[in-house]
């Protein structure tokens, strides 16, 4: 049964009691101002505090905001507020709920744009106090900060049985629907919400101890043109207007994968309840959040992702109440997510839990479109596997499958990077001859706010180079590869022209491209918000499978933060053996069932000890920092694999070769360009070079011949990775804003 809400439901005051400003650092300012008769009273009481609860006062959107009011010298206020904006009566009489010292409640009405809203309240003693605030409100259908909206965008509100959409932003009328679960863990949907319970309806404890029905209440509307989804315990048979089951706890989980589509995204029921990790956090008391554009193969825009994610949890504030903590959840495309989120928009997530993790997109484009190249190479001029690997790192099987799945996403611009840039209507789409003004389906171009357009070209900037890689290197110095070899293969790998095809001609990219991708933010520095949040990851070990997901990216991300914070104390990595015959190597039926059971458990042991870390911080007035987040780090959040044999559990330092139990059982591979020489760290896009004459090869031998080819296919030098790239340069600051961009699209 569905409940449609045509009128705003009244915050659930249950959990607006206290904000974390530490964790929170983006969620509250304050500001106040003197009024009334002060010969009857203490000065200090004179002073009434606005705080805004539920967002930064310059990133309200869609007319309301969740206010906390108190007076500065603790005198008690009566209830009923007045409110005006503009000069304009908002509520004259705006009754808020006692909260703590001071009241909290819900101001809406605002306009579009500036506001200087005024409220005004009475002491119990019948004094008059006053404050004024200047909020920025923002358009439900944003953007708010990340600049002109992607064009053209298709909708997909039918899709996701949400009815027809009410304007082009792909608007649709929030909804709420009721859910319950049986003693067999099976979900239906509630046949009747305010009336007799179902006989076979469940119950479930929170972690608060609390017993509650496992009743679970669905929000579902639209914001920043993202489909959102809300699940939380509520049991709508009770008298009060709580979510009953909330442990004020928040959890939003990120999408997978990597894609350039130019749609809305759809999602349904069932993703949110997608998987026993879902199911575990709801169970508990935990607020379950999902977002269409926080899904990575949907928006690879993290500008975009953050902003969404900022109005949602916003949306979730003023209608439930202020959360203890939020923390991020998703593997692949949603670690991406989640990584560049906290390094660029600090506060939206106060820990991290990412799995099967990536630092970035532009970055990782860099690893994609060198094994696109590699195997391209190959599938002509075919290789054993140890000869393909001395120049791709990557196991066996890895380049290839790179390239055949997701190489066309991060660098083509036709159709091919997800069918028709995900366009129901393909005639937008780019094509060279038959549409040469079509919009372009690649990571780069759906970035547009942050790297503009190249003036000469006409096309969006994009920071892509490998001119100057000396492909196999290490090997050739260790002797793994002959010379001839690694002449050929440098000779013949080629690049990519202005539509992403290969071409004989390596890729060059120009420094203002560079200089904006490191300077924003799309390449993961370990910078920003990262030295100040939990950050802890969970891979399968699934290498030998020719996986994309390969386990250096952790090591990377920790590379990162050593360099820009010389600390990584707040990274966890665990590793666990993939449960499956192939990987495990011919495991029999039931120890991979065991594997696989020990994997859930270890899932649930890390959530909860996220929870702890997360709870220990709030519970510590201190400000937020690196030294406090360590501090709280619990006992058993240490590096740690798993063995597959017997399913013990090694405590040891993550690295990303060297002795120990871990790296014999689960070796890590490289990257192209760090099996080029480059460094562990992997964020040099494009390197400075040298002279092919200056290089120090070693012991290895050229020929005359081999020497005059050598400095033929590097004749514009040889790259120099003891100096930064080209361009790099530190994140320039957080909470960017692109909004006097250039139209996008």
């Amino acid at each position: 049964m569905t409940f449609r809400i045509g009128l705003r439901r009244p915050p659930l005051q249950r959990a607006a009691a206290t904000v974390y400003a530490s964790l929170a650092l983006s969620m509250a300012v304050s500001l106040s101002a003197c009024g009334g008769d002060s010969d009857h009273h203490n000065d200090a009481a004179d002073t009434l505090n606005v705080t805004v609860l539920s967002t930064a006062p310059q990133r309200v959107t869609d007319g309301d905001m969740l206010v906390s009011v108190s007076a500065s010298g603790g005198a008690a206020l009566e209830p009923r507020v007045r409110v005006l904006s503009n000069d304009t009566v908002l509520d004259e009489a705006l009754v808020l709920e006692q909260d703590g010292d001071g009241l909290s409640g819900l101001i809406s009405g605002l306009s579009e744009g500036e506001n200087t809203v005024v409220v005004q309240a009475r002491t119990a003693s019948g004094e008059t106090l006053e404050a004024a605030l200047t909020v920025v409100n923002h358009p439900a259908t944003g953007p708010v900060f990340s600049g002109p909206p992607l064009m053209p965008f298709e909708c997909r509100t039918v899709e996701s049985d949400l009815g027809q959409p009410l304007d082009d932003d792909c608007s649709v009328e929030t909804r709420v629907d009721y859910f319950y679960f049986n003693n067999n863990g099976e979900r239906a949907a509630l046949p009747m919400p305010y009336g007799q319970r179902p006989d076979d309806l469940a119950s479930t404890t929170t972690v608060e101890g609390d017993t509650v029905p496992y009743i679970v209440r669905v929000e579902s509307g639209t914001l920043n043109r993202s489909i959102y989804r809300i699940a939380v315990l509520d049991d709508p048979a009770t008298d009060d207007d709580n979510a009953d089951g909330w442990n004020r706890r928040m959890v939003f989980r990120l999408g997978e994968s990597t894609a350039a589509q130019y749609n809305q995204g759809q999602n349904d029921f069932d993703e949110v309840f997608k998987d026993s990790s879902s199911l575990r956090a709801i169970s508990s008391g935990y607020a379950y959040l999902i977002s269409s554009l926080n899904v990575n193969k949907v928006n690879v825009n993290d500008v975009v992702a953050a902003e969404t994610m900022m109005m949602v949890k916003e949306r979730f504030i003023e209608h439930y109440g202020v959360p203890l903590w939020m923390v991020g959840l998703g593997g692949s495309g949603g670690a991406i997510q989640q990584m560049l989120i906290a390094q660029n928009y600090p506060g939206l997530m106060d820990g991290l839990l990412p799995g099967a993790a990536f630092p970035d997109v532009f970055g990782t484009a860099q690893a994609v479109s060198d094994c696109r190249l590699l195997n391209r190479y190959f599938i002509d001029h075919p290789a054993d596997d140890d000869t393909r690997q001395a120049f791709e790192g990557h196991l066996a099987g890895t380049c290839n499958n790179w390239d055949r799945g997701n190489g066309d996403a991060i660098v083509a611009y036709d159709g091919s990077a997800s069918p028709a840039c995900g366009l129901q209507n393909a005639s937008l789409v780019y094509d060279p001859l038959t549409n040469p003004d079509g919009v372009r389906c690649s990571v780069y171009d759906i970035n547009i706010n942050t790297l503009g357009v190249d003036p000469d070209t006409g096309l969006v900037r994009r920071p892509l180079d490998n001119v100057g890689i000396q492909y196999g290197l290490d090997a050739l110095r260790e002797g793994d590869i002959s010379v001839d070899e690694f002449l050929d293969v440098n000779q013949g790998v080629g690049g990519y022209d202005a539509d992403g095809n290969v071409v004989a001609t390596r890729t060059r990219t120009d420094r203002q491209a560079l200089e904006l991708a490191y300077q924003r933010g799309r390449v993961g520095s370990g910078g920003g918000g990262l030295a100040t949040v939990p950050i802890f990851h969970r891979r399968f070990y699934t290498e030998p499978a020719g996986d994309i997901h390969t386990i250096y990216n952790d090591i990377q991300i920790r590379e990162k933060l050593l360099r820009e914070n010389g600390r990584a104390d707040n990274q966890v990595i665990w590793l666990f053996p993939h449960p499956d015959l192939a990987l495990l190597g011919g495991y029999g039926t039931e120890q991979r069932e065991a594997l696989a059971a020990l994997s859930e458990q270890v899932s649930a042991e890390q959530f909860q000890m996220m929870s702890q870390w997360l709870d220990d911080l709030v519970a510590d007035p201190a400000l937020l920092s690196a030294d406090k987040v360590v501090a709280h780090k619990p006992a058993d959040a240490v590096d740690a694999c798993w063995r597959a044999d017997n399913g013990a559990r090694v405590n040891e330092t993550a690295t990303f070769d060297g002795p120990g139990v871990c790296n014999q059982l689960y070796p890590k591979t490289p990257t192209p360009r760090i099996a080029a020489g480059g460094p562990l760290v992997d964020d040099i896009i494009k390197c400075q070079r040298q002279p092919v004459d200056d290089f120090d090869y070693g012991d290895i031998y050229f020929s005359e011949d081999q020497w005059a080819r050598l400095q033929t296919v590097f004749a514009d030098g040889v790259c120099d990775y003891s100096k930064p790239g080209v361009g790099q340069s530190a994140v320039e600051g957080v909470w960017l804003d692109y909004s006097d961009a250039a139209p996008a699209g």
